[in-house]
């Protein structure tokens, strides 16, 4: 469907929006329609071949030369820091932010040891940390900013075998409040969406959509949830339409947590 016909020329006006972990899955998602809304789209991954090839596509969609990929360790101050240098030199200035990228692997605690530990932090809590760090002086100087960070609805529930991950996303949570605080006099917005899971039907097993379905059963909205389904959240966070909210969650699981 066209842009037009989905209503999202112009919705973001030309906003120039980092998206990390972008090359792939929700991130993708996140880019593809932010470009359609009109915005330069700069994809973040250390997926470089990843980036590049969605950059092209992006810019063909749009005719003209509006998005940017730059390969990014998200754990990385040095390339984080690069990031930030990138954009700027290309744009001259950073509107958005929105730190999508993580790392949800399944290990039972027992098994979880130290260095495991600090990987899964640091890519899901330290990047967000790092990202924002990159780019909070130019938003700053502009007076004006949006950061959306990427949580996940585990944080109200929890879940077995993903103790570090959702350690790290309720930073996220944490962190979302602190910042909003802390640059809202600043004129910039901090929020967070928090999605339920998103797994592609292709890639599930017998038992994985039997698990699918359990879950699906106790959500008010009686079907699985997909990537597009968290970009309306998203496009309204990185909009003027979101210019008096900050500091929140956004919960987007089809009524499955409410709190």
């Amino acid at each position: 469907m066209r842009a037009a016909e989905r209503g999202l020329q112009g919705r973001v006006g030309d906003a120039v929006v980092i998206v990390t972990g972008g090359a792939n899955g929700i991130g993708r998602a996140y880019c593809e329609t932010l470009a359609e809304a009109g915005g330069h789209v700069v994809i973040a991954d250390r997926d470089a071949d990843g980036a590049e090839a969605l950059a092209a596509l992006l810019n063909e969609r749009a005719s003209g030369d509006v998005s940017l990929a730059v390969e990014t360790d998200v754990t990385s101050p040095t390339s984080t820091e690069r990031l930030a240098e990138r954009v700027l030199s290309r744009f001259g200035r950073v509107d958005v932010l929105v730190n999508n990228a993580g790392s949800y692997p399944h290990v039972p605690f027992d098994s979880i040891d130290y260095d495991e530990w600090r990987r899964v932090l640091a890519v899901n809590l330290d990047s967000v940390f790092l990202c924002t760090r990159a780019v909070i002086g130019p938003m700053r100087d502009a007076g004006r900013g949006k950061i959306v960070n990427v949580a996940t609805n585990l944080v109200w529930v929890g879940l077995d075998g993903m103790a570090h991950y959702v350690a790290a996303k309720a930073g996220v949570v944490g962190l979302t409040r602190a910042l909003a605080r802390e640059f809202g006099p600043s004129g910039i917005t901090v929020n967070a969406i928090a999605p339920g899971a998103v797994v592609p039907e292709a890639q599930l097993s017998d038992a994985g959509r039997a698990r699918v379905d359990e879950i699906v059963r106790y959500q008010c909205v009686k079907r699985g949830l997909s990537a597009d389904d968290l970009t309306g959240t998203l496009l309204f966070l990185c909009s003027g339409e979101s210019d008096f909210v900050s500091g929140q969650v956004f919960t987007v699981d089809g009524g499955l947590t409410m709190h």
